[in-house]
């Protein structure tokens, strides 16, 4: 993501929310790779350094633990030097699946 004018605080850097929702976003899109359900419960986002305006932002996620009910995820957001924010966050894994399944 690029924010742009619009995105920012009243300091001139990225605001807190735009930087959630990215990480979100991602944190949404690794708790359903598997086309099961899953639906947040929790999350803690850290916000370590500033994002600026027209500096490309990158959200990765990576899988901590799951079972059968829940999940743990760690999303970093990134800009081209430095980590930027980290989440810990955790789903609920539901029976339903949103994808058909092959077997």
């Amino acid at each position: 993501m690029i924010p742009s004018d619009h995105m920012l605080n009243a300091h001139g850097t990225v605001h807190g929310a735009i930087i959630f929702s990215l990480a979100d976003y991602v944190f949404a899109a690794a708790s359903n790779s598997y086309g099961k359900i899953a639906v947040g419960v929790s999350n803690n986002i850290n916000f370590l350094s500033a994002g600026k305006r027209g500096e490309t932002l990158t959200a990765r996620a990576e899988e901590i633990k799951k079972n059968h009910k829940l999940a743990w995820y760690k999303i970093d957001v990134l800009n081209e030097r430095e980590l930027i924010a980290t989440m810990e966050a955790m789903v609920y894994r539901k029976n339903q699946y949103f994808v058909d399944q092959v077997e």
